[in-house]
């Protein structure tokens, strides 16, 4: 099996697998970044979100009662928190998100400086063998795709004891399949290092990366904590404004009714 493909080792090769690496590492960082944005302003995000959640869900209450009055009919409570759960599905499936990345984020993993080069150092080893773009069979074998994304997981999240059980399973099965002797050449290599070398410079341009220009000022932090309060204020004031308007359509006749069952 080893025997047909062939490792062409030379100075493109050499140049395009030191960019794999440059590339996952800068979205490592991107991730770390975007864990860090997190931690720093999740709560005030999170409360903003659901400060809107809450507006908007007043601001249907009052289409929703407003049509019923204009036709002289009385609201049904149930039919009415059953309309305002569709409407606001998808409004609640993106804050279970957000709480649960907020939730995930905080588990900041304090790590040695060895610990983090013992790390690397893995995921390089891990690189040269199974990186999907240098050795084809990772993405057709479902075993050794799923432990390149356990090894990528692991590696996002410095979790080293992962890393040391997944370099051992893959050693494992690389032995099984007989296959860890050899690699594969890869074909138009010059063009493949260019869009490598524009995805890095996409990565360092865009968020998440940039956050880390927010993160270490803090000045910067300081004024986007601002700025979300004051966002916070204003749902917090609409909100308020919205509740008398819901207030005034039941001074003007509008009923809710209850159904026991």
């Amino acid at each position: 099996m080893g025997d047909d493909i062939v490792r062409v080792r030379n100075s493109s090769y050499a140049k395009y697998e030191e960019l794999l690496m440059r590339r996952d590492e800068i979205k490592k960082q991107a991730f770390l970044y975007e864990r860090a944005y997190v931690r720093e302003f999740g709560d005030l995000i999170l409360d903003v979100f659901r400060m809107k959640m809450e507006a908007i869900r007043k601001k249907k209450t009052i289409g929703y009662c407003q049509a019923f009055a204009n036709r002289g009919e009385s609201v049904d409570q149930k039919a009415l928190q059953a309309y305002l759960a569709k409407e606001l599905a998808e409004y609640q499936e993106k804050l279970d998100g957000m709480i649960r990345d907020h939730e995930a984020a905080k588990k900041n993993w304090q790590i040695s400086e060895a610990d983090l080069l013992r790390i690397k150092r893995i995921y390089h080893r891990l690189v040269k063998k199974i990186h999907p773009d240098i050795y084809p069979l990772t993405d057709e074998n479902e075993e050794l795709s799923e432990l390149w994304q356990r090894l990528i997981a692991a590696y996002n999240c410095n979790n080293l004891r992962e890393m040391e059980e997944t370099e051992f399973l893959v050693n494992a099965l690389l032995e099984k399949l007989e296959s860890g002797l050899s690699a594969v050449s890869i074909p138009d290599i010059d063009e493949k290092i260019a869009e490598l070398e524009a995805e890095i410079e996409k990565i360092k341009s865009t968020d998440p990366y940039q956050y880390r220009y927010l993160l270490e000022d803090e000045t910067a932090v300081s004024e986007k904590k601002g700025e979300l309060r004051e966002e916070l204020k204003a749902y917090e004031d609409y909100c308020r404004q919205l509740d008398e308007v819901l207030s005034g359509l039941l001074q003007k006749g509008v009923t809710l009714t209850w159904r026991m069952n």
